[in-house]
């Protein structure tokens, strides 16, 4: 079988990299959009047509797995003809290929499968984050090629040491290495830099951030609303011995959030939390999203109307989430600025952990909960890959 791939040249040093008998461990440090998961996903696809061989696709967490790599591997069979329903094992995440070849996708929880049965190729997607020793059990089990790829967004981390290895390439992009991007997506990534210096460097340079256990660095302050507000949500976490705090968040129409402090009070109730939203939040129809930790303040906002959400309460994922917006903080938001400078990650001697300290957040979590989540559920789920023709 004949593939007319069209390709970028991450893909010709991925392809070049997989036909050279010196090389084990194939890394990928690369910015969004740079086509470096989808070129590894072309070049296992002809592995998989060629040859009769076995293939693991592996990422921390299955949800996010089955959301990006998993789904556009299929997307792709399915665009070009070659996907065959009753060759998929969907309960087990596996496809076979008629001349018996076998491609298998599943998260790092799983313990069966991480200290199960061996495979000739491995693709490890967002390797840095996953553990060291996890790796070293998958690695124990592939007899042949190990893909890994990774935006830099730590200092320290085990994949680069593994960069050092004589059995190693590095394979550096970025989104100028992607000839096929629109200008929209072009515009977004470069647009980062207004954004955060961090998220600059990895998304659009794909390299290192620079240290620091500041977790938000990018807020600007503003006095007067914008003209094009288009949506108004709110973020709320509840609190007794520290405070309950709760923001108001004007969305406009270019995408920007304004936020503005109108709750930060210790020691209130269930009934107090709900005479205070009567007299904060006009809309009762609007979204707030919040912790439902406690019932017992959602039953009493539920009874009165209130439009309240479940948050997403990933701390990573809503974080990252927060650092892509540019965000304006009203200039009388006294609280929210102040836990601004303060919110930072734990730091052990010289190194900078990714756990948060839990203190001065109360306000930016249910800042990051309404955004994250408001995201989610507003945004087409997107993807680091483009779909060329074969």
């Amino acid at each position: 079988m004949e593939l007319n791939l069209q390709a970028t040249n991450v893909f010709q040093s991925n392809w070049e990299a997989l036909n050279n008998d010196k090389i084990r461990y194939i890394l990928n440090q690369g910015g969004s959009r740079s086509s470096k998961s989808y070129s590894i996903l072309q070049c296992i696809l002809i592995l998989l047509i060629r040859d009769k061989t076995s293939v693991s696709i592996v990422r921390q967490s299955f949800p996010s797995l089955r959301a990006s790599i998993m789904r556009d591997f299929f997307d792709i069979l399915k665009d070009y003809n070659l996907y065959k329903e009753e060759n998929h094992q969907k309960t087990e995440n596996l496809y076979k290929f008629d001349n018996g070849s076998v491609i298998e996708f599943f998260s790092t929880d799983s313990d069966m499968k991480l200290r199960g049965r061996k495979r000739e190729y491995l693709y490890i997607n967002e390797s840095n984050e996953v553990s060291f020793d996890i790796f070293n059990q998958l690695a124990l089990r592939t007899s042949k090629k190990i893909f890994l790829d990774f935006n830099p967004s730590e200092n320290e981390s085990w994949v680069y040491d593994l960069v050092k290895n004589d059995k190693s390439i590095l394979i550096r992009s970025t989104y100028k290495d992607n000839p096929f991007l629109g200008q929209e997506q072009i515009e977004y990534i470069e647009n980062l830099i207004n954004v955060d210096e961090n998220y600059y460097k990895i998304y659009c340079l794909g390299e290192p951030p620079i240290a620091t256990s500041r977790i938000y660095t990018h807020f600007k302050q503003f006095i007067d609303y914008p003209n094009n507000i288009v949506e108004t949500i709110y973020g709320a976490d509840w609190g007794y011995t520290h405070p309950t705090g709760l923001s108001r968040i004007d969305i406009t129409s270019d995408g920007k959030y304004y936020i503005t402090e109108l709750l930060y009070e210790e020691k209130l109730t269930s009934s107090d939390i709900l005479v205070r939203f009567h007299d904060l939040i006009q809309d009762k129809k609007l979204p707030i999203y919040a912790d439902y930790a406690r019932p017992e303040i959602i039953e009493e906002l539920k009874r009165s109307k209130f439009n309240v959400k479940e948050a997403n309460k990933s701390v990573k994922s809503g974080i990252d989430s927060v650092k892509t917006s540019q965000v304006y903080i009203h200039h009388e938001s006294i609280n929210i600025l102040r836990e601004y400078k303060l919110y930072s990650y734990k730091t052990m001697g010289n190194q900078i952990s990714e756990e948060p300290i839990k203190l001065n957040d109360d306000l930016l979590d249910g800042i990051r909960y309404a955004i994250f989540t408001h995201k989610q559920k507003t945004n087409k789920p997107s993807s680091d890959f483009i779909v060329f023709d074969f």
